[in-house]
């Protein structure tokens, strides 16, 4: 029961995790262009927004699994 509330908590929060590291890369670098073309890899991140990035990935595919395993 309880895994259905943390799916989406996972799934917002990585989201939000996610958008906090492309917006703290923009007030950066005011490189939006690199962000709209994120396909052609223009964006060169610091130690710090990549690290959130990839955490924000990493939540995001944790709630992904659980809606899986929920609906096994």
């Amino acid at each position: 029961m309880y895994l259905n509330i943390v799916e989406p908590v996972l799934l917002i929060l990585g989201f939000l995790v996610f958008v906090s590291s492309i917006i703290i890369y923009l007030k950066r670098t005011r490189n939006f262009k690199s962000v709209l073309m994120f396909w052609q890899a223009d964006m060169a991140m610091i130690h710090k927004e990549f690290i959130l990035h990839r955490i924000g990935i990493v939540i995001m595919f944790m709630g992904i699994v659980l809606r899986f395993v929920n609906n096994w």
